[in-house]
């Protein structure tokens, strides 16, 4: 069995913005912020932006950022409990408010478990 969580915060605007050329700055201070977490942990972190182009005006208007973290882990674990799951959206909601001119819309952190064909008795070994 695999056990894994991943986050995303969806509706980003930094700066009154939702979509920035240079985003190191935010990064790290995201990062510096989810570091003063204790026991949280994650392995990467990326910040997606996406550009809409509206063919019938001619123009591009910018949907908000999505901040994504993989191989999240709170409290030594991989797969949070319900409880576990909303006491680090908490702590993730405090933090995200010290940082000046961010807004966002949704935290999101999907739990995972994925089980081999072997573990669910699909497939027998002799």
């Amino acid at each position: 069995m695999f056990e894994s969580s991943e986050l995303y915060i969806t509706g980003i605007k930094y700066k009154d913005s939702s979509w920035d050329d240079s985003p190191d700055e935010l990064l790290q201070t995201l990062y510096d912020n989810f570091n003063e977490i204790n026991g949280f942990y994650f392995i990467n972190m990326s910040l997606n932006m996406a550009q809409i182009y509206n063919v019938s005006l001619k123009e591009s208007n910018y949907d908000s950022m999505t901040l994504y973290l993989k191989g999240v882990r709170y409290e030594h674990e991989e797969f949070l409990t319900l409880e576990k799951t909303k006491e680090l959206e908490q702590k993730l909601t405090e933090q995200l408010g010290y940082v000046d001119d961010l807004v966002f819309d949704e935290i999101e952190i999907r739990n995972t478990k994925k089980y081999t064909d072997y573990e669910m008795g699909m497939i027998e070994f002799k």
